[in-house]
């Protein structure tokens, strides 16, 4: 479970409720710094990660060798409590609306999105061979009844055996998460119109080490311009721009460049925003719970669309005063 794993160098934002034991017996020889931590929940067979008194449980592939969506990396637990930090310390539900995670390898970062309140609805996509664990792992964390994980009796689960036997309870609200396949050099025929991967409909863009490749760089940005909202300078405070945050250690120094070189092609800024992993959090009791990401040599990057100036519509202005021309002249004529 993340939480045991790294209570030597996270200090949880929240304490383990009473009676719920950890999994990681007293004077064992789990590592505590965080490389040797990360290598040995990247090769666990099951993950958990704690949410209040519940736990979410992923299943891990660390032999797959075709794709790197069998484990989960180290920057998707990195973007969640970043996020959570941020965005989790107020009351408000739902602050980061409807959410799209590119690159979901094995669900973990949307799972916590959806069940923690950050997110009213998560789309997780993937590529085709990444799909079935994907899918497993979420309908693996499904509520089984409707409701949304609030205690009430239609939240009735039943519980299943997760890491290291220890029975948990699934949390995932079954109408807050989807899974969708979304493959960034094949958007026209991936995006649906009118459902859920809706072109610029996404309050929220999120991915965990999506920068590994120079040619999947342009059609990555390609992917974020088309789901995350249009804005404009003459658009009101309600109308905000989508907030969109990669997170990643730099794998491809080639392909890390591109992106900050090609973005404006495609009407983004990309933001160095490593440094608020340093000081994220502390307002709520937490002691840093980001910065052994900076130990890690993880980046976060903040997208920002540039915004655009609606045209003030000099050719309807035209069109109007030409038509206007027209109009007297057939009224001098009539007279």
């Amino acid at each position: 479970v993340f939480q045991d794993y790294t209570s030597g160098f996270v200090s949880p934002r929240t304490p383990i409720p009473a009676g719920l034991t950890t999994n990681v017996a007293a004077g064992d020889n789990t590592p505590t710094d965080p490389a040797s931590v990360f290598f040995e929940l990247a090769n666990s067979p099951l993950v958990g990660y704690r949410v209040d008194d519940k736990m979410l449980v992923v299943r891990q592939d660390s032999d797959c060798e075709i794709h790197t969506g069998g484990i989960v990396w180290e920057t998707s637990y990195l973007l969640a409590e970043y996020l959570s930090a941020k965005f989790g310390g107020t009351k408000t539900q739902y602050l980061l609306g409807k959410t799209l995670e590119i690159g979901a390898g094995c669900g973990m970062l949307g799972l916590i999105l959806a069940t923690s309140g950050l997110s009213s609805k998560v789309v997780l996509t993937e590529a085709s061979e990444v799909m079935k664990n994907l899918k497993h792992n979420v309908e693996a964390n499904l509520i089984q009844e409707e409701g949304r994980g609030d205690g009430s009796d239609d939240d009735s689960t039943t519980q299943k055996t997760g890491v290291h036997g220890t029975e948990y309870l699934p949390l995932c609200p079954s109408d807050g998460i989807c899974v969708k396949q979304l493959r960034w050099d094949h958007l026209d025929e991936d995006i649906d119109t009118t459902g859920d991967l809706e072109p610029h409909s996404f309050d929220t863009i999120v991915g965990t080490d999506v920068v590994f490749s120079p040619a999947l760089v342009r059609p990555l940005l390609e992917t974020i311009q088309r789901m995350a909202k249009k804005y404009s300078k003459d658009d009101d405070e309600n109308n905000r721009q989508s907030l969109i945050y990669l997170c990643l250690q730099i794998r491809c120094p080639d392909s890390h460049a591109l992106l900050f070189s090609e973005a404006h092609s495609y009407g983004l800024e990309v933001i160095d925003v490593t440094q608020e992993l340093s000081t994220v959090g502390n307002d709520y009791g937490a002691a840093k719970p980001c910065a052994w990401g900076l130990e890690l040599e993880c980046v976060l990057l903040k997208i920002n669309a540039i915004p655009t100036k609606r045209k003030k519509s000099k050719d309807r202005d035209r069109k109007t005063s030409k038509s206007d021309k027209k109009s007297k002249t057939k009224k001098h004529r009539a007279v």
